[in-house]
């Protein structure tokens, strides 16, 4: 089947994008990707990638609307067989497109409870009315976890959606990084590593004020994002200069090795939109795969699947005086930190692509079996 791929993005650092592509592809299907300007690259894994300019416009809603027109009018000539919406704000394009043609729709964030929607009611109501409107007509839904999809049947009365959660491929060969010899750390001191893009919500700052109470601990941030100067505005103010690293954004290829380098990964996600409160991100299966434990905050997905796997631990918020003893008593505690660790390779053995994929690719055998 011919499938067109809809992304608001560039593409080119969005792993579970490239999973996909990569799976559906090894299936035998034809993909071409429309996604947005920000590389040089028009192919992946030689299916094209058909890239959108973001004209600049003073009202975001304009901007919208003629993103997901012109993505429409690339969708409508390719004639494809099957049309696949990465989340809301490529939806209405791919419905414009597929001139009755069956969606896949995938949502991967609750949209309409993003953080950057928040105290916006009129601009949520305007992304519940679409999605409201949407949902129920796509032939197949998608989301990330169990959270989201039971919200989003309990909203839109529909059938619950297929959970494909956001894990990564179990890698094969892990060659760690030397971030102490990169950065300058002693052999004896730990490494937190974040990764992921810095935006508010992620608990970043709040994570450098657990790093002020830690000793013989660094932390290394991976990604880029729009809170980055006030994370060195942070960093600075608390004379952690000498402990917290600014790496930038990794490669995808290269940030397994990149984040196996460290000790733990960490995310202190934060309760400021009912998404964010939902979220299992793929960057706790990426710590995974890595084979590192993970430190999450007391969000309802994070905490069941970090105490359910038993790779890590789970750290309060609000309190990083308290948290900083937590943790630094974990990461010292050789019997305790080497279970977690041990078991991040069992967990990771269930918890990979290998074994995740096969749901999508019933998907899209069901949907072929239908034409």
């Amino acid at each position: 089947m011919k499938i067109a791929y809809f992304i608001l993005n560039n593409f080119d650092f969005d792993s579970r994008a490239r999973l996909e592509v990569e799976t559906l592809g090894d299936m035998g299907h034809h993909l071409e990707i429309i996604a947005t300007v920000g590389s040089d690259s028009h192919a992946f894994r030689g299916f094209p990638i058909h890239r959108i300019a973001q004209w600049r416009h003073p009202t975001r809603k304009f901007r919208f609307l003629q993103y997901n027109h012109y993505a429409a009018w690339i969708g409508r000539k390719m004639k494809a067989d099957i049309y696949h919406a990465v989340d809301l704000d490529t939806l209405q394009a791919a419905f414009w497109a597929a001139g009755g043609k069956p969606i896949v729709y995938e949502a991967r964030e609750l949209y309409t409870e993003l953080e950057a929607l928040s105290g916006r009611p009129r601009i949520q109501a305007i992304w519940r009315s679409l999605e409201n409107r949407l949902i129920g007509k796509s032939e197949k839904v998608i989301t990330i976890n169990e959270s989201i999809a039971d919200e989003l049947v309990r909203r839109y009365g529909i059938e619950k959606p297929e959970v494909i959660r956001n894990v990564g491929r179990l890698p094969k060969d892990i060659k760690p990084a030397n971030l102490y010899s990169k950065y300058a750390i002693s052999e004896d001191w730990k490494i937190l590593i974040y990764q992921g893009v810095l935006r508010r919500g992620q608990g970043l700052r709040y994570l450098l004020e657990v790093m002020a109470g830690l000793e013989h601990i660094a932390l290394v941030i991976v990604g880029d994002g729009s809170i980055e100067t006030e994370l060195r505005n942070d960093v600075a103010r608390l004379n952690l200069s000498d402990r917290v690293k600014f790496a930038g954004r990794v490669p995808p290829d290269e940030l397994v090795n990149y984040t196996a380098g460290a000790s733990v990964g960490v995310l202190f996600m934060e309760d400021v939109a009912l998404n964010n409160k939902l979220a299992l991100p793929q960057k706790i299966f990426q710590y995974l795969a890595a084979g590192i434990p993970q430190i999450v905050s007391p969000m309802p997905e994070l905490s069941r699947f970090v105490e359910r796997e038993a790779t890590g631990l789970v750290a309060p918020l609000g309190d990083s005086v308290l948290a900083a003893k937590i943790i630094s008593r974990f990461l010292f505690d050789e019997t305790q930190f080497n279970k977690a660790k041990s078991n991040c390779a069992i967990s990771a053995a269930n918890n990979n692509w290998e074994v995740e994929s096969e749901k999508l690719r019933n998907i899209y055998q069901t949907l072929e079996r239908s034409r």
